[in-house]
Formats: structure tokens, sequence, C-alpha cells
């Protein structure tokens, strides 16, 4: 297989030049194709630079809502720790905010 970038002689079985490093071979990350352009997938129509930018937002969303659920549960937890101080009227009126849906 031969360079596009500077024509190098490479291997089939490769996926970067020897060389340069410019890849030679591009796997479509939804089916997972090779194919020897990037930039849309032949085979199933995924643009590579799309989807991965839907996979940083997925991240990004699965994050926030693992940090919003442990700041949930140390939340409750302070206001048990709390309990023999304040009576449990911390607790009793944070989960009426929870109820809520302060």
């Amino acid at each position: 297989m031969e360079c596009p970038k500077c024509r190098q002689q490479n291997p089939e079985t490769v996926q970067f030049c020897r060389r340069c490093h410019t890849p030679l071979r591009y796997v479509c990350p939804a089916c997972r194709h090779v194919q020897p352009a990037g930039g849309k997938c032949e085979q199933c129509g995924v643009d590579f630079a799309k989807y991965a930018v839907m996979l940083q937002f997925q991240a990004q969303a699965q994050a926030e809502q693992a940090h919003r659920r442990l700041r949930t549960r140390t939340s409750i937890l302070k206001h048990i720790v709390l309990l023999p101080v304040t009576g449990g009227l911390s607790l009793l009126k944070f989960l009426r905010a929870r109820l809520r849906g302060e």
C-alpha cells in the first residue's frame, strides 16, 4: 500500500505510514468498516467528526449525571449524620424539597 502523502510503500497490514505516520486506513467508529479515506463511512454513511462529537457530549452528560447522583447521596448522608443534632428537622426539610423538585 502506497502512502498518499510521502509515497512510501507500506505493507497492507499497517494502519499508519511507517515514514510520515499518515493514516492509511480509517475504521468507522459505528460499524467498524475499514476504508482508505476518512470523513464519511462508505458502508453506513456515518460522518466521523459528528460521531466523535456526539460521543463526547454523551460522555459529558453521563459524567454530569454521576456527579449529581453523588452530590445527592452525600447530602442525604450529611443530613443523617446531623440527625441527632437537628432532631431530624433538616432531614425532613431536605426530603420535602426533594419531593417538590427543588
